[in-house]
């Protein structure tokens, strides 16, 4: 019918650019986030994107969840201020009716947003972690920053760089600390770079230094002038691969009976189901009193979704630290929210609306 061609269409552009708009903003955050770590040396040059793309892809169900709620709300808030929801009620569409179209746009999306809790996000994280594991791994040259003071992983070597050509990884006025065998070295060049040989090896070479050499708190200090100095960086020994329920399949979280498996089903299942649940709360929550002038609609709405996704979040931390049984954990949350939408549809058709509503 006209009115469930005109209500999809309008819900899918406004979904799509709340979607829009806060993917956009989750970028400038992250994108600022992980610039900081660079600059602290805790994250290499080279992973900024990739851990850019990780993070979206994590954050994006709720994101998703957010636009559909947002895409499902502002366009029946606008056919209410448009007097077009009077008009189709009048003409003999019950609210009721309204959910086919809201339900046939909503289903899709969620599973979605199921697909990407179940599956994408767990395989997602899992290569995050082994990517990390992978830059923990690799030489400490990768961590050096213009203007810092780095750490290698083993704490034997301190950095610093002032500057950095990033077209030929040629940096300048290289200063090195080393303390090997309670023997302090430092090592000061007007460049240096990292190169790698046919068999895999790693070296630092600076060029144009001096290198002085002794223990701290005697005199004896070596002082050597070179033109050319070769220094080899060995693999940087990580642990065993990190494991946790995040990265975990589906089907290993159900076999697993440890609280932190079910509290992580809780969350996986409970956010595509929240999606769902507050899309069909968006119809009467949209409702505007044209005579008043005013809508408790859309700040209902607003904490609404707050008070959802707080009860998700408690949830899942009490059955995980095992206060909460976890089946009573994964229904309670909807349970009270299907009830809530339950009372604002038969707020919205009752008879006799409460007083708050008379013009």
């Amino acid at each position: 019918m006209l009115y469930r061609r005109a209500l999809t269409r309008e819900m899918g552009l406004t979904a799509g650019a709340v979607l829009t708009v806060l993917i956009a903003i989750a970028l400038v955050v992250l994108f600022i986030r992980l610039l900081g770590d660079v600059a602290r040396g805790e994250l290499a040059n080279e992973a900024v994107f990739a851990f850019l793309g990780f993070s979206v892809l994590y954050f994006l169900p709720v994101l998703m969840t957010i636009a559909l709620f947002a895409g499902v709300l502002l366009p029946v808030s606008r056919m209410w201020r448009d007097s077009e929801m009077i008009i189709w009620l009048g003409a003999g569409l019950s609210l009721g009716q309204w959910l086919r179209p809201v339900l046939a746009f909503a289903v899709p999306l969620s599973a979605v947003i199921l697909l990407l809790t179940v599956t994408l996000n767990p395989w997602a994280q899992g290569k995050k972690n082994e990517y990390r594991q992978d830059l923990r791994s690799r030489s400490e040259s990768s961590l050096i920053a213009p203007g810092l003071f780095a750490e290698s992983g083993t704490g034997q070597r301190v950095y610093y760089v002032d500057s950095l050509n990033p077209l030929t990884g040629i940096v300048r006025n290289v200063f090195m600390q080393s303390r090997i065998d309670g023997q302090l070295g430092l090592v000061v060049a007007q460049e240096g770079r990292h190169t790698e040989l046919p068999d895999g090896s790693r070296y630092l070479v600076f060029k144009q230094g001096r290198r002085y050499e002794g223990v701290p708190g005697q005199l004896d200090y070596r002082i050597v002038e070179f033109e050319r100095y070769w220094m080899r960086l060995d693999p940087v020994a990580v642990g065993g691969k990190e494991t946790s329920v995040r990265h975990a399949p589906v089907g290993s979280l159900i076999d697993d009976p440890s609280p932190q498996a079910r509290a992580e089903l809780l969350w996986r299942f409970g956010v595509p189901l929240s999606a769902l649940i507050l899309a069909v709360m968006a119809v009467p929550l949209g409702f505007v009193n044209t005579r008043a002038h005013r809508s408790y609609g859309l700040v209902t709405a607003l904490l609404l979704y707050f008070v959802y996704n707080n009860l998700l979040s408690l949830a899942q931390a009490w059955v995980a630290q095992g206060k909460l049984a976890p089946l009573f954990g994964m229904v309670a949350p909807h349970a009270v929210m299907v009830l809530a939408a339950a009372a604002l549809f038969y707020h919205r058709t009752r008879m006799r609306p409460w007083r708050w509503n008379r013009a």
